[in-house]
């Protein structure tokens, strides 16, 4: 028996008063509990389908289609959720966790739109007579998965699985727990969920292992995030069938640059090189500057089971205990990439630069290239410095002499034609045997070395995609749109607030704000004020420049190993060398450029959740010591409820709410630039150094609290774990791990 039609002309009869559950079975005469149990699960259907909605106290009536939205729902730290419109016009809405139904993270919902009366009370208590709007999900429009990772819990009447999710708040029912063990990390398959009133349930996929068990931690972040690892045998074994020796046949159209002096620069991690560099004089004067990269493209050809796999991942992440590679270990390791001593297919691009860095000319084309010598950056980085035990061989050590000198004019002029160059610190971890942070630090070291590399690198790309416009054919871009109006005021307000005079409208009002800024206090948070109000550099069809770089044109090529636009850029350059026509359209290359850009967007998130969690064990460790550590940090932002501290040792953020501030009644200003006394007393500025320790880690939310360290009379106690990540997202630089990666602008 179905009751949907009944309840539908009943709530849409003229007269109709909105009623609760049991009124509407009592009104429809439903009375016998089978016929209860079915009406029940009919009405939260239809509300499901969006046809009917919840209104205040529970009570059921029609929904105002002229009052709903659709758009993302995110599921916030400490409760209730943000709506994010899919009309970037509309503003967000929040919601509170009554209201969000049977919404899970990131799920995309169809909400009402209504006024709090509790919340305007509140705002009305604070002298503020607007009303908040907040919204009400009407309907569950698409899950933004069917599958989550979590904490396996067992009781003695049911097991359920603790999501790792931030912002899940709902634990989910087991059945059948294929005899796991308590406290193994699964993956999991969640099941069909109408009812908020009934619990959410779900099926166990896979055991990812022992909670404290080695690297189990980040399996779960890839887990989570629906990475796979490990490449499909089909797809190795196609690799495997590839060989990297250089034939006659492989050498038709290539010029062979076997006997010139080319060399990689690398971390000394590294086990694949996909770019090596030479330098000689030009015959009409000046420089040549060789750039050779690895010729991926001839081996991963379009429609291999490779190159679908290559697209499918988009690029190589980079996470604090692992790289996930974008191509088979069987290519980047042995086929393509360009170890030393050995003959290798390459793409070179030739660059003639005048002796005072510029460039002059340049040309693309095939090429073959024997690598004299594998250095690393920490060896590059004693050259630099005038060290002699570096162990570079003299042959190279006369093309660095060369080398360096120019690439700082090359570098120098970038920087006087409006390339931004704002420093901001990357951290280092390292791990020990049971995948536990060994040491934490600023990586500093061999910062010449690297740029001496980016600014090969971005040369080449320039080249490239100046060859790429000049051929008038579909290409894919790298590009970087300046900030928006907002994005400039709140950089110059900022700015403001750190006492640096400038209100930024331009790149070279940006460069000189950072001059300002360097060796002063505030030189790290002003950095941050101008970078998190950058807009994001992105893959596009259309060439519209690269504002941080100042350059109009601008590509990626450098990087096929681990970048699938790199990849395409490569064998479109190909077409354009041989007057051939690329057989792809612009509509084509604007879907491949959306979807790199969300897996380079999913890589980025990756890292950084993979780095914060081992930080976060770390600082968890720390807080159950005997006596509690003083730190000393910077005041980076200001929120409502407090201020957002960051220690520059290891990047690690936290709050110090202004309630644990026993000393004073504290409030930030209308900008969040200032805390001031309610006597108007300015106590505290972004940029402000501060004295903290830790009050508590919350390991599974993922954030941090500190605590002023002269409010400190007691080891500060661990407090319980629970499960919601924070909502602190304010621009943060990126952090490295060991895995460095060069030129990401």
């Amino acid at each position: 028996m179905s009751f949907d039609t009944q309840i539908l002309q009943f709530i849409s009869a003229p007269g109709y008063r909105p009623m609760k559950q049991h009124e509407l079975a009592h009104a429809l005469h439903i009375s016998s509990k089978g016929a209860r149990a079915e009406f029940r699960h009919d009405l939260h259907a239809l509300e499901d389908a969006g046809k009917i909605v919840r209104l205040r106290k529970n009570r059921w009536g029609l929904p105002d289609t002229g009052n709903q939205v659709v758009g993302t729902i995110r599921m916030m730290a400490k409760g209730g959720a943000i709506f994010i419109p899919d009309d970037s016009s509309e503003s967000e809405i929040y919601i509170n966790d009554r209201n969000t139904g049977v919404a899970l993270p990131d799920d995309k919902v169809s909400i009402e739109i209504f006024h709090s009366e509790y919340a305007a009370i509140q705002r009305q208590r604070r002298g503020q007579t607007d009303l908040r709007a907040e919204g009400r999900v009407l309907q569950v429009i698409e899950r933004s998965t069917e599958q989550t990772v979590g904490l396996l819990k067992h009781t003695p009447y049911y097991s359920y699985v603790v999501p790792d999710a931030p912002g899940f708040k709902h634990d989910v029912r087991i059945k059948d727990t294929q005899n796991i063990p308590e406290n193994h990390k699964v993956l999991i398959k969640l099941d069909d969920w109408v009812d908020p009133f009934k619990p959410l349930t779900g099926s166990i996929l896979e055991d990812l292992g022992d909670v404290s068990a080695p690297g189990v931690d980040v399996d779960s972040l890839l887990r989570e995030a629906g990475i796979e690892e490990d490449f499909p045998q089909e797809v190795i074994d196609e690799a495997n069938r590839l060989s990297g020796d250089v034939t006659p046949d492989k050498l038709k159209g290539r010029t062979d640059l076997r006997d010139a002096v080319t060399f990689t620069i690398d971390p000394e991690t590294a086990k694949d090189y996909d770019d090596a560099v030479s330098i000689e004089p030009h015959p009409k004067g000046g420089w040549t500057l060789g750039v050779h990269i690895a010729d991926v493209s001839t081996y991963v050809t379009p429609g291999s089971l490779i190159d679908k796999e290559a697209f499918r991942r988009g690029n190589s992440i980079y996470l604090v205990d692992r790289a996930v590679m974008m191509l088979p270990k069987e290519l980047t390791t042995k086929v393509c990439s360009l170890n030393p001593e050995n003959d290798h297919l390459s793409h070179t691009a030739e660059i003639h630069l005048s002796d005072e860095g510029e460039m002059l000319d340049f040309k693309t084309y095939p090429s073959v290239i024997h690598s004299k010598a594998r250095l690393t950056y920490t060896q590059v980085q004693k050259f630099i410095e005038g060290k002699t035990d570096h162990g570079i061989p003299e042959l190279i050590i006369q093309r660095l002499e060369n080398l360096w000198p120019l690439v700082q004019k090359v570098r120098a002029l970038r920087v006087a034609n409006g390339s931004v160059e704002i420093n901001t610190p990357e951290i280092e971890i390292k791990l020990n045997a049971q995948g536990k942070v060994e040491k934490m630090m600023p990586r500093s070291e061999s910062k010449q070395a690297y740029g001496l590399v980016e600014d090969c690198m971005l040369l080449a790309n320039r080249a490239v995609a100046e060859i790429l416009i000049k051929s008038e054919k579909p290409a894919i871009y790298r590009v970087h749109a300046e900030p928006d109006e907002e994005q400039w005021a709140a950089m110059g307000m900022e700015l403001q607030a750190l006492g640096i005079p400038v209100l930024p409208q331009s790149r070279d009002d940006i460069n000189q704000a950072a001059r300002l800024a360097t060796g002063t206090p505030v030189e790290y948070t002003a950095n941050l004020a101008i970078l998190r109000n950058f807009k994001r550099a992105e893959y596009s069809s259309t060439q519209i420049g690269h504002f941080g770089l100042a350059f109009d044109d601008y590509t990626h090529f450098t990087s096929p190993i681990r970048r699938y636009p790199d990849l395409l850029v490569h064998r479109m350059l190909k077409a354009v060398e041989l007057g051939q026509s690329f057989p792809i359209s612009g509509d084509r290359i604007e879907e491949i450029a959306h979807h790199c850009n969300e897996t380079e967007k999913k890589a980025d998130e990756l890292e950084k959740k993979s780095t914060e969690k081992k930080r976060l064990d770390y600082y968890n460790d720390l807080l159950n010591t005997a006596q509690p550590k003083i730190f000393t940090g910077y005041i980076i932002s200001i929120k409502g409820k407090g201020m957002i501290v960051e220690l520059p040792d290891s990047l690690q953020r936290g709050m110090v709410t202004f309630a644990s501030i026993k000393s004073d009644w504290l409030e930030a200003n209308d900008d969040m630039t200032q805390v001031r006394t309610k006597g108007g007393k300015v106590k505290y500025t972004i940029g402000q150094e501060l004295e903290v320790a830790l009050a508590k880690v919350d390991t599974a939310r993922g954030f941090i609290d500190f605590v002023l360290a002269d409010q400190v009379s007691q080891p500060a106690r661990r407090e319980r774990k629970s499960r919601v990540q924070p909502d602190m997202k304010t621009g943060r630089p990126r952090e490295r791990s060991k895995h460095r990666r060069r030129n990401r602008r």
